[in-house]
């Protein structure tokens, strides 16, 4: 395809170049130039799409005239009407000359290089294009290795003949598949950008290191897995757990920073194409009634039901509430086989003998049904008995008794050998002679690698197809999505429920006041855990928790944004706090048993949320992502992920907003119009994407990529940004391009020279939003940074009021 593209366009140029030698030069105004020359060479000859270019495209009252490329804009020419000549070097020799060279004393050419290269530099353009018809000059208008433009190297073309004689050079360089493929990018700049400075992190010894916790701290760390990680899997506990600990899904979060609609909205996405079968599996008085239907077998289907929902949103815990409470009184009767793919070991070379295994195990252990006793295998297989004591081998029944039964064994043998065959036996004699329904749930394969996953489903759909049995699949919408578009999926029309989840708040607290319970009746033991801290100063602890998450909205509403809508999350977030190294627990307790009362405020808990049992802050483990990193050697990409989130906000806002969506070229249009490049922009959407700052849908064959923002996004822009702990952090992760803040910016440790590195880190942010894009309405860091100052002069005030007392 490439070569027939090239050969068109080749043969193109030379009618063109004909044509135009039998002409007279210089009649032509620009709009005439545009039709009969550039219009060609661009669309016809270089075979750009012509609905890929934007004419006229307007920026702050600038007129482009033409920008290519679409989502991601790529080129910007600048048309100049036929007799405006500009002066090139004669030496055919020479392709790629210095622009600062080719402009000096060159007026018409000067004045056009700076107003594309102007163009390119506020809409973070890379390519620029001069034409007037029959000369060409193509440069890096917009540039990421700091350099200026106008002190970089052009192409040069100096005639239409030229054109047609170099048509290889000129293909290579502008063509709608070389400007894919960055060639003109690789010429004209070093074969790799300069990366920025170095960053903080690079000069600490074992960064990021671990931080140091003392006895005390270590094992409350050890009780908080217990009572916020462990208690759930606890057998023991299971009953009594549900009863008190489990928070139905689907209720709105009240201290979300994004929209009620997004919150509503979230597996939206997933029902596209699909809607009459995607529903949720709650409502306002508990579990939907179709779900308990589908679960009681009333509605008759031959193909798994699919219950789908985010990583950490309770899945686990919807199934069993839904088999022990919500269904408990219509499943007496009932077996339900579980398989939990989370548990078992990564490598499985026979998933669907594996399965069958746990069920046999199941249906002995759980059910007291054994498939390998001779009264239920000659009772399940008893119509086979009867055809063998029918058929040739009957006589022996009474000739040979001995001889005979040897016959019964091998032919029980040989059926209970086809293991899918016998289990599957056994599941109709237990329907059947028993009346008893079977439900098999098939549980967290969605964290297990695509592959595993599709073998799963294929597994569940065979059950569902050829087994008297209603059988339940657990999956995340993105795994959904992509076996939905080209995996085992696309060939089904699947009845799909939606888990949502909880309340996080109601959650973490029904979850710590269970364990405040059970410490208090004795019913956890921690004998067995090595925990030597007297239970009442547990118990102490635990009440700071409860009581500060009560009467402080605001860490409150961390755990519900940071966690995300995730459960485990933010479950984790509590855990990370409890025994923290950077939290000093002895004052903690020590207040709380003096006073009565112990608060914990915002700053504390997220200094143990932002630096986990890190010594220093790392995007790589931390919940929080860094916003000011960069990619690149310019100063203004330190706000490039704030504008991206902030626009994403604002967009899923609008009344026009599609489930809080908005489309990744929308997103990379907008920055490109404050001027930054494809190659930053692509570095920020992979770190945000990475730290779950947005929702990333791939495209497909019906829809373009979108992006929506999260709540802890939202979070991040909204609340950390301005706050001293959140700065104090990140300072390490952030390259400094100012050689004087870099060096005022060191490894410190007491909070008084943390107090002046976060001022030197504010200044040096301050002076680089000067020179940075910005849009009325959009992101702000002015109104950021007084915020950010504000907080750094309560942290001295609090500072010297603590050493005054």
């Amino acid at each position: 395809m490439a070569s027939s593209q090239f050969e068109l366009g080749l043969e193109v140029m030379s009618q063109l170049a004909d044509a135009y030698s039998a002409t007279d030069l210089g009649g032509r105004n620009e709009a005439t130039t545009r039709l009969h020359l550039i219009d060609r060479i661009v669309f016809d000859a270089l075979q750009w799409p012509r609905e890929q270019c934007t004419p006229e495209e307007s920026n702050d009252g600038q007129y482009a005239d033409y920008v290519l490329g679409l989502p991601q804009r790529q080129i910007i020419v600048e048309a100049k009407k036929e007799g405006v000549y500009f002066e090139l070097p004669l030496d055919a020799t020479s392709r790629e000359v210095s622009l600062t060279a080719l402009t000096r004393g060159n007026a018409n050419l000067e004045s056009a290089v700076k107003q594309v290269s102007g163009y390119c530099t506020n809409r973070g353009i890379p390519v620029a294009v001069v034409c007037n018809g029959h000369q060409l000059v193509t440069f890096i208008g917009s540039r990421v290795d700091g350099i200026p433009p106008a002190q970089g190297r052009a192409v040069i073309f100096r005639s239409i003949a030229e054109m047609k004689e170099e048509f290889l050079t000129l293909w290579n360089c502008l063509s709608y598949p070389a400007i894919e493929r960055k060639h003109l990018e690789s010429r004209l700049t070093s074969e790799s950008v300069p990366p920025p400075p170095e960053k903080l992190s690079r000069r600490l010894i074992h960064y990021p290191g671990v931080k140091k916790r003392n006895e005390l701290e270590h094992e409350l760390r050890t009780l908080g897995e217990i009572f916020l990680q462990d208690l759930v899997k606890d057998e023991d506990f299971r009953d009594e757990f549900l009863e008190k600990c489990y928070c139905s899904s689907g209720a709105l979060s009240q201290y979300a920073l994004i929209s009620k609609e997004i919150l509503k909205n979230r597996y939206a996405a997933s029902g596209e194409g699909n809607k009459k079968t995607v529903t949720s599996a709650s409502d306002r008085k508990g579990v939907s009634k179709d779900l308990l239907n589908a679960v009681l077998a009333k509605s008759i289907t031959k193909r798994p039901v699919i219950l789908l929902g985010d990583v950490g949103v309770g899945k686990t815990s919807f199934i069993k509430n839904l088999v022990s409470v919500e269904a408990s009184e219509e499943l007496k009767r009932g077996i339900v086989l579980y398989v939990d793919f989370g548990r078992e070991p990564a490598l499985r070379t026979d998933l669907q003998e594996y399965v069958l295994d746990s069920f046999e195990r199941q249906l002995r252990d759980e059910h007291h049904v054994d498939l390998a006793s001779d009264s239920f295998v000659r009772g399940m297989y008893h119509g086979d008995l009867l055809a063998l004591r029918k058929g040739i081998y009957g006589f022996l029944r009474e000739s040979d008794p001995n001889a005979y039964k040897l016959k019964e064994v091998e032919l029980l043998a040989s059926k209970m050998e086809n293991k899918s065959g016998h289990v599957k036996k056994a599941i109709e004699h237990l329907i059947s002679g028993e009346r008893r329904t079977i439900v098999v749930f098939l549980d967290n394969i969605d964290q297990r690698q695509d592959d595993f996953q599709e073998e799963v489903f294929v597994i569940a759909q065979s059950l569902a197809e050829t087994w008297p049995v209603t059988c339940f699949v657990t999956l995340r919408p993105s795994t959904y999505n992509k076996s939905r578009r080209q995996g085992s999926l696309s060939a089904y029309q699947n009845r799909v429920f939606t888990i949502s989840p909880p309340r996080i708040d109601l959650v973490v607290q029904k979850r710590l006041e269970f364990a405040l319970e059970q410490l208090e009746d004795g019913g956890l033991s921690l004998a067995g855990e090595g925990i030597s801290v007297e239970s009442h100063r547990l118990r102490e602890y635990i009440e700071v928790l409860i009581d500060s998450i009560d009467r402080n909205p605001s860490l409150a509403e961390c755990i519900d944004n940071v966690g995300a809508g995730n459960v485990r999350d933010a479950l984790d977030l509590l855990t990370i706090f409890v025994g923290s190294g950077h939290v000093d627990t002895g004052k903690i307790l020590e207040i709380k048993i003096r006073t009565g009362k112990y608060f914990i405020p915002l700053h504390e808990f997220l200094r143990a949320v932002i630096y986990g049992d890190n010594e220093h802050y790392s995007p790589d483990s931390s919940f929080v992502a860094n916003m000011f990193d960069v990619s690149s050697v310019n100063t203004s990409e330190h706000f490039l992920t704030p504008h991206m989130v902030d626009y994403c906000l604002r967009s899923s806002q609008t009344p026009g907003s599609r489930m809080g969506y908005v489309l990744h070229g929308d997103v990379s249009s907008y920055l490109q119009s404050l001027g930054y490049r494809d190659l930053q922009i692509a570095a920020a959407l992979s770190r945000a994407e990475q730290s779950k700052l947005f929702d990333f849908v791939a495209a497909d064959a019906e829809a373009p990529s979108r992006l929506r923002i999260t709540q802890r996004g939202a979070y991040v822009l909204r609340k950390l940004l301005g706050e001293f702990v959140y700065v104090d952090a990140v300072v390490v992760d952030t390259p400094i391009m100012d050689a004087q803040a870099r060096q005022a910016i060191r490894d410190v440790r007491s909070i008084d020279d943390r107090l002046e590195r976060a001022s030197h880190f504010a200044d040096y942010l301050d002076s680089c939003w000067k020179a940075a894009p910005r849009v009325e309405g959009g992101f702000d860091w002015s109104e950021v940074s007084s915020r950010l100052w504000g907080s750094i002069d309560e942290v001295e005030r609090r500072i010297r009021g603590s050493r005054r007392d």
